[in-house]
């Protein structure tokens, strides 16, 4: 056997083998990879209040549960949302990549809502990642709430309203 295959083959096997352990390690990496890997099915939650609705809400605050979102959900309940918080305030951009549901996004800036944009659909089936819409709020915000489509005007949510944290 050549010297140089040889050596070529045991950098190749160190390689593997490393990459293997540092996914052994972090398993969340697996699931950026591979959704069929997702540990961490469940998102914290806890309930807010917006305007005069108050919403049970599961909390993404970081990258991965953000990337995941409410994406390959079929429904969500009618008082349920999803609160997407990050550590500043900015034009927040969004997509619908996974989704199967219409959602109402309500931007949330130091407790009060920004900007509501109402009834976004999910992408049709089989659209490419180039083609899916990004949507930002007027307004730089620090929270998302994402809720069914609808909710905002079921409850009369406005640009304005306070938002609090209730548990």
């Amino acid at each position: 056997m050549d010297i140089k295959k040889f050596a070529i083959q045991i950098v190749l096997l160190l390689v593997v083998a490393f990459g293997a352990m540092i996914l052994s390690f972090n398993i969340s990496l697996l699931g950026g990879l591979f959704p069929a890997f997702n540990t961490s099915k469940s998102f914290p939650s806890t309930q807010i209040k917006v305007g005069q609705a108050v919403v049970k809400v599961e909390v993404a605050d970081t990258p991965e549960e953000r990337g995941r979102g409410l994406g390959g959900r079929n429904s969500l309940a009618t008082d349920s949302g999803m609160l997407f918080v990050f550590s500043e305030s900015q034009k927040q951009r969004f997509w619908m990549k996974g989704m199967k549901i219409p959602v109402d996004m309500i931007f949330i800036d130091k407790g009060r809502v920004v900007d509501i944009l109402k009834n976004v659909p999910p992408p049709s089936p089989n659209q490419s990642d180039q083609t899916l819409l990004i949507y930002e709020p007027v307004a730089p915000a620090d929270m998302v709430l994402e809720t069914n489509a609808g909710f905002a005007d079921s409850f009369g949510i406005r640009t304005g309203d306070s938002v609090y944290l209730l548990k």
